[in-house]
């Protein structure tokens, strides 16, 4: 289905994991802002994906230090688009514009 969407694209592929993972955006990494403050994240957040790693990512809840709200990992405002999850339809390269939605 996904290749009827983007069939201009490099590569096409899906993935399955037994556990779930971080699928980041790779070098378009642009940084990661508080869902609760908008402030930038970047300093906390690497030691909260530690900490929520080690358990399997089973628990993404963490306490952010700018302003001491509790968030979740999967709810921070990543510039661009990331996710946890277990599965990924992954095109490389799709040839069309901007492929979010709110």
């Amino acid at each position: 289905m996904l290749e009827t969407i983007v069939p201009g694209a490099d590569e096409v592929k899906s993935s399955f994991e037994d556990e779930v993972r971080f699928y980041d955006p790779g070098e378009n990494w642009s940084g990661v802002k508080c869902s609760a403050c908008g402030a930038d994240a970047g300093e906390w957040w690497g030691e909260a994906m530690e900490t929520a790693s080690a358990d399997g990512f089973k628990d993404l809840n963490t306490v952010a230090p700018c302003c001491g709200a509790t968030v979740s990992l999967n709810d921070l405002r990543y510039v661009w688009p990331a996710a946890f999850g277990r599965f990924a339809l992954k095109a490389h390269n799709p040839g069309i514009g901007d492929t979010t939605w709110e």
